[in-house]
């Protein structure tokens, strides 16, 4: 096993239980404890966890800003599976929006080979994934490139997208609480995502299981601004009739 997809396990198991110990790993993955130090100590440095005298507890810092790269292969499984149903919703020949997370980047992976689409992005990674689409208009919104995701953000990216009015905006986010709304870990993320959402008809809004019941550092949306939830684990109760009451349409996935 290579070791990103260690420390990927890794992560997903602290999304899970919450902490994780250095002799549990070492045996579940077959390597030394030293070599589990080492992973613990990078992810770290990039604020996923906290080390502790055995182990490690998630680090639950509300604006921590994890890296693109973890963040692609953190619930890969479940977000492949959010991104081919998000790609049923959508019809030949639309504008749409896609934001830069994770998320959204396998819907991106699944709609290049529909027709006469136009994608407006702040993406480096999605105009990447659709450069080869053959009927894929795909359009940048420009800006400060924000180098841990890979995404364009700022006045200029904002500007952008107030000059164009589109089919669906696709966003994702980092947190998704009753109370709180919907969340962000980064300011700048958040005003793209807003603008997006102010330019379209319809708001799709990609939320994996591990963000419900989490809050993050910036408030981004209350729930009456969002059209539909696309999910990939079955939600409680309490959630599905919160969801109806805002009328916002639940797709599981």
């Amino acid at each position: 096993m290579l070791p990103i997809e260690r420390r990927k396990k890794i992560v997903d198991l602290l999304q899970e239980k919450q902490s994780v110990v250095v002799p549990e790993l070492s045996k579940l993955f077959n390597v030394t404890e030293e070599t589990i130090r080492r992973d613990l100590e990078k992810l770290e440095k990039e604020g996923i966890l906290k080390r502790t005298y055995s182990g490690a507890v998630i680090n639950d810092n509300t604006n921590v800003d994890l890296p693109l790269i973890i963040r692609e292969i953190t619930n890969i499984e479940g977000k492949q599976a959010i991104g081919l149903k998000v790609a049923q919703f959508i019809e030949d020949g639309e504008t749409l929006m896609l934001d830069s997370s994770s998320t959204v980047l396998q819907v991106a992976k699944q709609i290049k080979f529909k027709k006469k689409m136009t994608v407006i992005t702040n993406s480096e990674k999605i105009i990447l994934e659709l450069a080869n689409a053959k009927d894929c208009k795909v359009i940048s919104t420009g800006g400060e490139l924000k180098v841990n995701s890979l995404s364009l953000v700022g006045h200029l990216a904002e500007k952008a997208l107030k000059n164009y009015y589109v089919n669906k905006a696709i966003i994702s986010c980092k947190g998704f609480d009753m109370e709180k709304g919907i969340t962000e870990s980064n300011e700048r993320e958040a005003e793209v995502k807003k603008a997006m959402v102010q330019s379209a008809e319809e708001v799709f809004m990609l939320v994996d299981h591990t963000k419900f019941d989490k809050s993050s550092f910036v408030k981004m949306l209350d729930f009456d601004k969002v059209h539909y939830v696309f999910t990939d684990r079955k939600l409680s109760n309490d959630w599905e009739e919160f969801l109806r009451k805002k009328q916002v349409k639940l797709v599981y996935c």
